[in-house]
């Protein structure tokens, strides 16, 4: 299938996908179609000291003013300041918890053009491609517990995120997941991950939310991570 075909189909699947749910709402668990079948909840209260927030965020430009549709739908401002969707909640979960938190980036700049951009993720994806990472994780035996968050691109993972998973040892640890997506929910990421990371426990309860409802973040948030206690 070329590159042309597959994003046609690609495309079509998601117009079925999200026909099939309420346009624009965000769901909090129960979103996964996959087979993740880890706990709903940690078994403790989360220790600030030894829990660690992780993302991947690309938001498309860092200029507020006179944003395109597409810079729009990647990012949220907060004070002036453009943050990549996934990067605002992840530091609406810092603010929560008061955890440490570690930004996933790739060695190489992505292209911030969107089309380029969305042409480049879905040539990773067809490739299998393992984007090297500027940076891993200096200390993560430290933490017991690791929010992992991510967009969901081409109704996955981002490749660099693979790349992420794959080259750190999360054994023994609770593993919390979160994402932002387009009207794809969290697709079956959620299975993937517990089928990558088998020797941790993913929670099954699994957040994600529609660049459509960014303004409803803070408490969708709030209210997921009081379920999970």
């Amino acid at each position: 299938m070329t590159s042309a075909t597959r994003r046609q189909f690609l495309a079509l699947a998601g117009a079925a996908m999200a026909g099939a749910s309420v346009a624009g709402c965000s769901i909090i668990g129960g979103g996964d179609t996959s087979s993740g079948s880890g706990p709903s909840k940690i078994d403790r209260p989360l220790d600030k000291t030894r829990t660690l927030v992780t993302y991947f965020s690309v938001p498309e430009t860092d200029d507020p003013d006179n944003m395109t549709e597409d810079e729009e739908n990647s990012t949220h401002v907060v004070d002036g300041k453009v943050l990549g969707n996934t990067q605002y909640v992840a530091q609406i979960i810092e603010k929560r918890t008061g955890a440490d938190v570690f930004r996933i980036e790739t060695a190489e700049n992505l292209p911030l053009d969107h089309g380029t951009l969305e042409d480049l993720a879905l040539e990773q994806q067809e490739a299998n491609a393992r984007p090297e990472l500027k940076a891993l994780i200096p200390n993560l035996e430290a933490y017991d517990t690791v929010f992992i968050g991510y967009p969901i691109w081409w109704y996955d993972l981002p490749m660099p995120v693979y790349t992420f998973l794959e080259q750190h040892d999360f054994s023994g640890k609770n593993i919390i997941l979160f994402s932002t997506h387009g009207g794809n929910r969290l697709g079956e990421t959620v299975g993937a991950i517990t089928e990558k990371l088998s020797d941790s426990t993913v929670i099954s309860n699994a957040f994600t939310i529609s660049r459509d409802d960014m303004e409803n973040t803070e408490a969708e948030v709030g209210n997921w991570l009081d379920s999970l206690g």
